[in-house]
């Protein structure tokens, strides 16, 4: 098959990712699957504090983008356009009462995160807008939590991610809720109705780009040209934040990030034992490693970006 151009389609520049997160390089290795694990931490300001409100607001920035479809919107928007597909965005977006008693649970901070990371670091742009497609906006996304793609040049093959986010105070339950899911994804089916959403909701307005990904998928069946992937994110709460505001700055965030590459053996093992008793072991993976001072902070900045 020839080369399918889908990377102009991307929409996130790497630069507003890059201002907000980095990478730890690590030797570990993924075994039994085909899987690669990247481990990503916030950056800090000038005071030494994690840059979590900067991340919020960086996701703010792409709400247009990620809520809502190209062919439903002006390619080049003026600031009245701008400002009535921001509105129309942020009601898409559950906005809950939060409280100390009630905090928010819900995953769509972390929704938002997994579409700017794939397609800033996995340069695989999304192709169905799903939250758009809510027919209530207090309901969650059905299904994974984001569709994106991409042609490998390498394997001559197109290859799909389908998101899932796991954020929880402990990193081994995410690990656990992200490939449950992704078992129950397959179990039951959900990726023949996912693989009908792209033909029927394919977010760009480009209808030979169209008709071409619409050839890849036969009857809800990835054909000879597709690869699954699973693109997931865990989030996790890491005390190791905590920092000591006379210290200097750049010595601690040289510490952190050598604190956080000897956790990485540790990750490494939580994930390579989840994966030794998974049984689809066909599909790919992509991992994101993501610790926070607090995921409930993250997730409350994220709704105090939207209100």
């Amino acid at each position: 098959m020839d080369e399918l151009d889908i990377g102009r389609f991307l929409s996130v520049d790497k630069s507003d990712l890059d201002s907000c997160l980095d990478v730890v390089e690590h030797q570990e290795l993924i075994g039994g699957v085909v899987a690669s694990m990247r481990i990503h931490h916030m950056r800090f300001d000038g005071n030494g504090r994690p840059v979590v409100k900067a991340l919020a607001e960086a996701l703010y920035q792409y709400i247009i983008e990620y809520c809502i479809s190209c062919k439903n919107r002006p390619e080049q928007l003026n600031a009245r356009q701008a400002a009535k597909l921001t509105k129309e965005a942020r009601d898409l977006f559950r906005h809950p009462v939060v409280t100390i008693d009630n905090p928010d649970i819900s995953g769509e901070a972390g929704e938002a995160l997994l579409f700017f990371l794939s397609e800033a670091i996995l340069q695989a742009p999304q192709v169905v807008a799903k939250m758009e497609l809510k027919t209530n906006h207090k309901d969650e996304v059905k299904g994974s939590d984001g569709i994106h793609m991409k042609w490998n040049s390498e394997d001559e093959v197109v290859d799909f991610y389908f998101g899932e986010s796991k954020m929880y105070q402990d990193v081994g339950r995410a690990i656990s809720a992200a490939l449950d899911s992704v078992d129950g994804f397959h179990e039951g089916e959900m990726y023949k109705h996912e693989f009908n959403m792209v033909t029927k909701h394919f977010k760009y307005a480009d209808e030979d780009v169209r008709e071409a990904v619409r050839d890849l998928i036969k009857f809800g069946e990835p054909g000879p040209g597709v690869r699954i992937n699973h693109a997931c994110l865990i989030g996790y709460d890491w005390s190791e934040y905590g920092a000591d505001p006379t210290a200097d700055v750049k010595k601690h965030v040289a510490e952190f990030r050598l604190r956080l590459l000897a956790d990485s053996v540790r990750l490494a093992k939580m994930l390579n034992a989840r994966f030794s008793n998974f049984e689809k072991k066909h599909l790919r993976f992509e991992v994101f490693f993501i610790p926070f001072p607090s995921v409930q902070e993250f997730r409350n900045a994220f709704n105090e970006a939207l209100n």
